[in-house]
């Protein structure tokens, strides 16, 4: 019975030796067995503390023989006894666990502070040869990823990210795994997979400051002719006229109190004769000459002509001009607004209404990000509205006499993504609208004579042309040092009572300098 249980115990121990030769050559053609360094070793009655990245092994060296071993919690790591004398250690999911030891004599070895963590070596390596040159410290926090430091770019600090998260499908792979074991009758407790802490920032000049110049053209053509005339004659019994500009008949004024009566022709005053659907008064409409134009007038014993030609020719060219200078921080955004805000009525429940503001004039938005090179990717959306009357709203309240004039407004912009170094300038053109109307208004028949036509038809013809050019400029921003600032009223002089009376200043004399 003994050499039966020494045969055992025997073979036990060939095939330990086997085992853990084989799992320590797989350890190491897999790269994951630490190379070049001493594995720690455990003496007696002591306890050691030992960090092992995920998925990779340590193997631990006692000093006294161990008979027995005990795993906390094996969900973390496994333990293998290559020899009586090693120890291989697994990690198998982040956290921590202990590892206890005792001799044949039932005596305690030692204990073994197993602290699975993420693999911060490999990631710093890797960042070695993706990012080289770039101050990245890591760090671990439970089940995260704690990335600290100075970068140079937006772009470089989105690498390191994106590498760092390559390493967290690791704790994915282990969650899925943990699922399937789960699925098989495990109990083992769920863990979630962690995320990526980012505290790195970026060196340099971080603050960009954008120049902008927006130009508006507007052209404008205006021709028109309007003749206005009017003309009454009398002839025996006969009222004859025309008008081109509208005009009223209304009855004639009679008596002290001034009413109105129809004239009665053929009799003597108002209890005789007979009256009939007679024009007993011409009231034509005032004539008016908005700016430019020629007039006339002819009176005789029965005859009356006045005439009034509106003749215009006008052509404008204005300019709209605003040169904005916005500075912010890079992935940050930053507004400029260069006009106002006109209130809009909206209708709320029980006959109440709300007033809602909209904004309208020159309005600058930026995106800038600083990229490596000195370079600036830049998202901007500009637009230029006016207020405009020819398609404005009227609204009538209810119950009351206010009235509500809401105007339109015309509206030009341009947004886009662009990539610029530090001062070039981008230019947003070619945006050109243009618009022409045209109106004759004639006499049937009359209004298309030769020559006296022109006197029974009026015409206008209005053309007008914009065309806006935007100019953007992004510069890397620093601060001035202090003392260099200069204001606009540095140079202002208040005017002493001699100037202000006496020679009409509103400022005064600066000293000599």
């Amino acid at each position: 019975m003994k050499n039966c249980k020494g045969h055992i115990a025997s073979a036990l121990a060939s095939a330990c030796i086997v085992l853990g030769s084989w799992l320590t050559s797989v350890a190491q053609g897999a790269g994951i067995a630490a190379v070049g360094t001493p594995p720690p070793r455990l003496t007696g009655g002591a306890t050691i503390e030992l960090s092992v990245p995920l998925f990779q092994s340590r193997v631990v060296q006692l000093e006294t023989g161990a008979n027995r071993v005990s795993v906390g919690n094996p969900d973390i790591a496994d333990i293998v006894v290559i020899s009586p004398m090693e120890l291989y250690v697994l990690g198998k999911d982040l956290g921590e666990t202990n590892v206890l030891l005792w001799d044949s004599d039932n005596k305690m070895i030692g204990a073994i502070s197993v602290n699975v963590v993420h693999d911060l070596d490999g990631l710093k390596r890797k960042y070695s040869e993706v990012l080289p040159g770039q101050a990245i410290e890591v760090r671990a926090s439970q089940r995260s990823i704690v990335l600290s430091g100075t970068v140079s770019d937006a772009a470089t600090m989105n690498a390191a990210v994106s590498i760092a998260e390559t390493f967290l499908q690791q704790i994915q792979t282990a969650k899925k795994s943990e699922e399937f074991q789960q699925a098989s009758n495990s109990h083992r407790e769920d863990k979630s997979v962690g995320g990526i802490i980012n505290l790195l920032q970026i060196g340099g000049s971080q603050q960009v400051m954008l120049e902008v110049k927006v130009a508006e053209i507007a052209r404008t053509e205006l021709k028109r002719m309007n003749p206005q005339f009017n003309a009454m004659g009398l002839t025996g019994n006969w009222s004859l006229g025309g008008v081109n500009g509208g005009a009223s008949f209304p009855d004639a004024l009679y008596g002290t109190s001034n009413l109105r009566i129809p004239i009665f022709r053929g009799g003597q005053g108002a209890g005789g004769g007979l009256s009939g659907p007679a024009i007993d008064e011409f009231a034509p409409s005032a004539m008016t000459i908005p700016n430019s134009g020629l007039f006339g007038s002819f009176l005789s014993n029965n005859m009356v002509f006045n005439l009034a030609l509106d003749a215009a020719k006008n052509q404008g060219l204005a300019r709209i001009l605003a040169e904005p200078t916005l500075t912010t921080l890079t992935g940050q955004e930053a507004t400029f607004l260069s006009g106002g805000e006109f209130p809009i009525p909206v209708p709320q429940n029980n006959n109440t209404t709300t007033i809602v503001f909209k904004q309208f004039g020159i309005q600058v938005k930026f995106l800038p990000v600083v990229l490596s090179g000195g370079h600036i990717n830049l998202k901007m959306d500009i637009s230029v509205s006016d207020l405009e009357s020819s398609n404005q709203v009227v609204l009538n309240a209810v119950g009351t006499q206010s009235t509500f004039i809401i105007p339109s407004l015309s509206e030009r912009g341009a947004s886009g993504v662009v990539e610029l170094g530090d001062g070039q300038t981008i230019g947003l053109a070619g945006m050109l609208n243009e618009t022409t109307r045209s109106a004759v208004t004639k006499f049937p028949g009359l209004g298309d004579l030769p020559v006296l036509g022109a006197l029974f038809r009026s015409q206008s013809y209005i053309k007008g042309e914009t065309e806006l050019v935007i100019l953007v400029t992004p510069h890397l921003a620093k601060p001035l040092p202090s003392g260099k600032q200069r204001l606009p009223t540095d140079a202002y002089v208040a005017p002493t009572d001699s100037d202000f009376y006496l020679r009409g200043r509103i400022e005064g004399t600066p000293p000599p300098k």
